[in-house]
């Protein structure tokens, strides 16, 4: 009796063809569900003059976040990190230092949204009236911004041309061709993988890249 024929190359490209398109679908609307966390308001609020000196900050987000850091650069430009903070429900409240004088304020702020993604920010406020010290807003850190790409390419190397050319090669074209390239996109994304996890956590802490060693980026990534 022969053997069954095999389905032919062509109809199974197609099915995987819709398979990866119902995936991309699928994803893209995931993705829109899934809209990271904004800050809605602040207390107290950007660019306002205070009176005196306030007890606690507030910060209210749309959806429930957990702080990452929280800094208060001072008119003289000296940085404090603020360590406590009570969060639930999307509002982080966060205990003031005991003295502040007058000038103007820098209250930055990083937090990881409920979808794992940064949210990073500063509100700016004076005390009394404002001043022209006071610390500058975070700039974008371009390094790592460009390594945080550069894992990510690596990753996806690894997830489209590695597993997805393995995966063609044993369901589709039943040989060998392109095999090297397939291996070398693997190992690619296996090196990006986990780079990426920390250039995440550095992302998330707002530090350099010098700072990659360190056990907490690694945690927050």
């Amino acid at each position: 009796m022969p053997a069954p024929a095999r389905p032919r190359a062509g109809a199974v490209a197609r099915r995987l063809e819709r398979v990866v398109a119902a995936l991309m679908v699928w994803l893209a609307l995931t993705a829109t569900a899934c809209a990271h966390a904004s800050l809605v308001a602040a207390v107290p609020a950007q660019e306002t003059v205070l009176g005196s000196a306030p007890a606690a900050f507030t910060l209210t987000f749309s959806e429930p976040v957990s702080p990452l850091a929280l800094t208060l650069v001072s008119p003289d430009g000296s940085a404090t990190a603020l360590t406590t903070a009570d969060f639930a429900d999307g509002v982080v409240r966060i205990a003031a230092p005991d003295v502040l004088g007058r000038g103007t304020y820098v209250l930055s702020y990083r937090v990881v949204s409920a979808d794992g993604h940064p949210v990073a920010g500063s509100i700016i406020f004076s005390i009394g009236a404002a001043s022209g010290g006071g610390g500058a807003a975070p700039v974008t850190d371009w390094p790592l911004v460009a390594a945080i790409w550069t894992g990510r390419l690596l990753l996806y190397a690894g997830l489209f041309f590695g597993v997805g050319g393995a995966f063609f090669r044993a369901f589709v074209t039943h040989h060998e061709a392109g095999a090297r390239t397939s291996g070398l996109a693997l190992l690619a994304g296996f090196v990006g993988a986990p780079l990426s996890l920390g250039l995440l956590g550095l992302d998330a802490l707002g530090l350099p890249l010098t700072a990659l060693g360190r056990g907490a980026v690694w945690e927050a990534g």
